[in-house]
């Protein structure tokens, strides 16, 4: 009796888990997924050169980002002044020598991107034998409830079934 009920709440987690995916929660592209709340959707990424690596995989933000012209990967976004980007950008080949930061350890530091004057957060893993780079860009009048919400989709990341 007692595995009965453990495999209905097992199966009522698992329900619930999908139902939340299927209200959008779950924002994915090309085999990786960030959780992020209402008022976050994707974001166009910009335009990359043909077989760019890294590759930018999946761009996230609040109302009003958009990709921008810029010479720089991660910073190519217009971030609203009150809100966030979170992009997410990763390499073909395992990149073999860089140092990586785990999610756990980002933390918000002015002047973090190229191109990008704001305050900004990075954090690299491996997962699959690849590399991925999370990078959190927020506006200048991003409170701190944005930053960390911000910082919690960054730190959602996850891999995905291809789309």
């Amino acid at each position: 009796m007692k595995w009965t009920v453990s495999a209905a709440a097992l199966l009522a987690a698992v329900l619930a888990s999908a139902a939340a995916a299927a209200e959008g929660t779950g924002l994915r592209a090309h085999g990786v997924q960030l959780a992020a709340p209402d008022g976050w959707s994707r974001v166009e990424p910009a335009d990359e050169a043909v077989g760019a690596d890294p590759r930018t995989l999946l761009v996230v933000g609040t109302r009003g980002a958009r990709a921008i012209e810029s010479d720089c990967q991660v910073s190519s976004y217009r971030v609203p002044a009150d809100g966030a980007v979170v992009v997410v950008i990763g390499w073909r080949p395992p990149s073999r020598g860089v140092t990586f930061l785990p999610l756990s350890s980002m933390r918000l530091r002015p002047r973090t991107f190229e191109c990008f004057e704001g305050r900004g957060a990075v954090a690299q893993v491996i997962r699959n034998g690849r590399d991925y780079q999370l990078n959190v860009m927020v506006g200048d009048r991003a409170d701190a409830d944005r930053v960390a919400e911000a910082l919690a989709v960054a730190r959602s990341f996850a891999l995905a079934p291809r789309d």
